[in-house]
């Protein structure tokens, strides 16, 4: 759905926005595009909607280049929405709708459809210039969805929602996924990002430093153990497991990304031969943030 060969843009000679990023979006998923602020990330769908051209390499959609006419298979959402206030919602989506090619008999129904999805109904015959920064990123999505897109493009979408509006934008994010949109976002909130995204790319000063899913992307499989008793014999055995084991008031962290899935099976009974009582036993794995702190660390260094 979306792809991009080594794609460079250059601003001038000393400003590299984007240097040789390749990705790949297949169709149905919904895939998160991060990274610091400056990385390139804004400049880069800016390629997807033939805002600006690359300087060299390419970007397609749906196997073509953008151009005007690619944009009636997407729906966009900016960060900073701009809207003609003196306008209410309706007329807004009915101005969309119509711009978007969505044929006249369905534009009424789709409207109501949108508003309620984006619980603005109450709100249809009010003028713009009274939505809060919430009701407008609502408002904006609504706007992005109205056409029944096949490609999604969402830039910063939380941006003004408080918790609960974040929660609904979730839900009508993953029913676009069901309808079968694919979706392109990018976002800081990287705990929303790792909640509904299939896949991520990570963005670092114009470069894709790592992409993949969250389990592909992970360095780090540890455990967290909760002992009620303890004893010299047992802190030897797990210290010999991982020598920087994290130990406090009977709970230990230990990274076992070294160990082989056979010996970690065994923890657990060797703890109890030594004489321990188990509370809690548990894997875990690098959350999205600190697969993104490690990646972003270790290409500065």
């Amino acid at each position: 759905m979306i792809e991009s060969r080594n794609l460079i843009k250059d601003y001038s000679s000393k400003a590299r926005a984007l240097n040789g990023v390749n990705i790949s979006v297949q169709k149905g998923e919904i895939f998160g595009f991060i990274g610091p602020n400056g990385a390139g990330k804004t400049t880069f769908m800016k390629t997807l909607l033939d805002f600006t051209k690359p300087t060299s390499g390419e970007v397609l959609i749906l196997g073509e280049k953008p151009s005007w006419k690619s944009r009636k298979y997407m729906g966009y959402l900016p960060e900073r929405i701009s809207i003609h206030t003196f306008l209410t919602a309706e007329e807004f989506l009915n101005y969309q709708a119509r711009l978007s090619g969505l044929p006249s008999g369905e534009i009424q129904s789709e409207i109501a459809i949108c508003l309620e999805k984006v619980k603005l109904t109450e709100a249809g015959k009010k003028r713009i210039g009274s939505f809060s920064k919430g009701m407008l990123q609502r408002l904006g999505f609504a706007q992005a969805i109205i056409s029944k897109p096949e490609i999604l493009l969402l830039d910063e979408p939380n941006s003004g929602l408080d918790p609960i509006g974040i929660q609904d934008l979730r839900g009508i994010i993953l029913e676009e996924k069901k309808r079968g949109a694919t979706v392109f976002l990018n976002s800081h909130q990287l705990l929303e990002v790792e909640k509904i995204c299939d896949r991520v790319a990570i963005l670092n000063r114009g470069e894709v430093v790592a992409q993949g899913s969250r389990s592909e992307l992970t360095g780090l499989r540890g455990i967290e153990i909760e002992l009620e008793n303890s004893n010299e014999k047992i802190d030897q055995f797990l210290k010999e497991l991982d020598s920087e084991m994290i130990q406090k008031d009977g709970r230990y962290s230990l990274n076992t990304e070294n160990l082989d899935s056979e010996k970690e099976r065994t923890i657990p009974a060797r703890i109890v031969e030594l004489g321990g009582k188990i509370n809690l036993y548990s894997r875990r794995q690098e959350s999205l943030e600190e697969i993104f702190q490690r990646v972003i660390k270790d290409q500065k260094v």
